[in-house]
């Protein structure tokens, strides 16, 4: 089987193409040249936006996941339409080609961003959808068309919640607050808290997003979406707190402003992936802990 994994330079599609590449004839795509040294020779560099590259690159292929986006809120806001070519027209010309070349599995990985702010808790895949950014349309936009699709080519959602890892984006505004909490204490600096800090947020880590999007090449549903989370919450201030003692930095987190638009809780509900026989490993403290130097 060979499979490719768009994104292969990031956060998630690292870890992704890290772990398939031991069982399959695996390769990514990036715009960018991984840092990571065991990928390096497998990663084709290339822009999913030109129809005639994708065309090229995704021939001979038998799945295909899709992890290359723009994943900055604020940037979207900034610049829009660059935000559409990115996560919208990528995934059309990625499943346009891929159903002339023959693809068997598409796999599209969205965002819990495409909820908005919840109406109940724990989110099911069922909850209304009501994005807040230009970003949250815009993956919402890449479910409806993994859908439409889903008549010509097996298609798989995965919305993955706050993920974490070694390799997190300070600018990824669901693994951010991580890496800018443990940046402030590395310099002796208490975390700022935009808001009260009783936010909550579903924090998981890379493992088990990899893990899932395997279960999900091999059981996930043909137009179907799955929550990847840990299915448990938890506040701002209690991540600061957890962090500050990692690095042994005492007082209390700095307060700011609430940020327009930060919904107040987030956390999954993942019977549907626990269905599939999906169990989370997660364990935030022990995580932050063996990531901690890392970053």
């Amino acid at each position: 089987m060979r499979i490719l994994v768009t994104g292969a330079s990031g956060q998630i599609g690292s870890y992704v193409l890290e772990r398939l590449a031991d069982e399959y004839d695996a390769v990514g795509v990036d715009l960018k040249v991984p840092t990571i040294k065991a990928i390096k020779d497998i990663v084709i560099r290339g822009d999913l936006r030109d129809f005639n590259f994708v065309r090229k690159v995704v021939r001979g292929v038998d799945v295909v996941i899709h992890l290359a986006a723009q994943v900055s809120v604020e940037n979207s806001w900034k610049d829009p339409v660059y935000d559409v070519e990115n996560n919208i027209m990528t995934t059309i010309n990625l499943l346009e080609a891929g159903i002339k070349t023959g693809l068997d599995r598409f796999i599209y990985i969205s965002s819990a961003a495409v909820y908005g702010d919840p109406h109940h808790i724990p989110i099911d895949e069922e909850h209304p959808k009501n994005p807040l950014s230009p970003y949250g349309v815009s993956k919402l936009t890449g479910e409806h068309y993994c859908r439409i699709f889903s008549e010509k080519v097996h298609t798989v959602i995965v919305r993955p919640f706050n993920v974490f890892s070694a390799r997190m984006d300070p600018a990824n505004p669901y693994s951010g607050v991580i890496a800018r909490f443990i940046s402030r204490v590395k310099q002796n600096l208490p975390p700022i808290i935009y808001g009260d800090g009783r936010q909550t947020r579903d924090f998981v880590h890379v493992k088990d997003v990899v893990n899932f999007i395997e279960i999900a090449l091999r059981k996930g549903k043909s137009g179907e979406a799955y929550n990847v989370g840990t299915g448990k919450e938890t506040s701002i201030l209690e991540l600061a707190e957890i962090i500050m003692d990692l690095a042994r930095v005492k007082g209390s987190p700095e307060f700011g402003k609430p940020r327009k638009g930060d919904i107040k809780r987030s956390c999954a509900d993942i019977s549907k992936a626990r269905k599939l026989g999906f169990e989370p490993e997660t364990d935030l403290k022990k995580d932050l802990k063996d990531i901690f130097d890392k970053i």
